[in-house]
């Protein structure tokens, strides 16, 4: 416990399922966090545990990371909050539609702008702050479908495989500035304690002939069926990840920085 003493993080895409269930354990580990989405209904999910934390805790900033402005923005609202950003958690991503059969560039471009452009101006916002105090952690949350095949959107694999370069460039840029950079590619994640809010700008897509792997109908090799290799343990529980960016957030991982953190029950096995 208080492994975040003292610490502020901010989350892009802090109404997500994800950033929902890791603001419970970074609040129990001593933070103070600013949650940060593109709509008041993301924040709905947290409600409960942001009255029981209270303001002085946490607080939420409307912004998109589409928006260079909303991120200077809510970086200035978290610095005048709260005194300091010591943790930065880019977890806004878009899925979007198409494979290489049908993509289409509306949902091409819209995936890199969120994932991998959003992340880059959070980060650039963020790091004014993190310079003057000589420190800070960020952490990019990228996937498994940017390291390996998983037979995703074709826009999502990219944008994903494209944050974690970026994450990597600016690791080695911000090294003299004590600042460590991380992305971390997590698997299949257990998700099903949380409603479904449909991406904006997302829009649906035929399927190619033959259709895709691991959906209904495909007729073709099986390169992927989203399962651990551990017994019993198909999926990740949301808990375990938000540890994992606990770690990757603290103290503890100041040796760590530029690596893309692989955490898929052996899905993806690398030497």
């Amino acid at each position: 416990m208080n492994r975040l003493a003292d610490k502020t993080a901010v989350f892009i895409g802090g109404g997500s399922s994800v950033g929902s269930v890791a603001l419970q354990a970074f609040l129990e580990e001593g933070a103070n966090v600013i949650l940060v989405d593109i709509d008041e209904k993301y924040f709905e999910r947290t409600a409960e545990l942001r009255s029981r934390y209270g303001t002085d805790r946490v607080r939420t900033c409307i912004g998109a990371c589409t928006s260079q402005e909303d991120m200077d923005a809510a970086m200035r609202f978290a610095a005048d909050t709260f005194g300091r950003i010591d943790i930065l958690v880019n977890i806004a991503g878009f899925h979007g539609s198409g494979h290489v059969h049908n993509i289409e560039e509306t949902q091409w471009n819209l995936a890199l702008n969120v994932t991998c452009t959003g992340a880059y101006r959070a980060i650039r916002s963020a790091i004014l702050y993190m310079k003057e105090q000589n420190g800070g952690h960020i952490v990019n949350f990228t996937s498994l479908g940017g390291r390996g095949n998983r037979g995703v959107a074709i826009s999502y694999a990219a944008s994903k495989a494209a944050c974690i370069g970026l994450s990597k460039a600016f690791a080695m840029e911000l090294a003299p500035y004590n600042i460590r950079v991380t992305s971390f590619a997590p698997g299949t994640l257990d998700t099903k304690q949380f409603t479904r809010i449909a991406e904006k700008g997302s829009v649906p897509f035929k399927l190619p002939p033959g259709g895709i792997p691991g959906m209904p109908g495909y007729s073709g090799p099986l390169l992927y069926n989203g399962q651990s290799v551990i017994k019993d343990r198909p999926v990740a529980d949301l808990e375990e990840i938000a540890y994992a960016l606990v770690y990757l957030s603290g103290d503890e991982s100041d040796y760590l920085t530029a690596d893309c953190v692989d955490m898929n029950g052996g899905i993806l096995m690398q030497t």
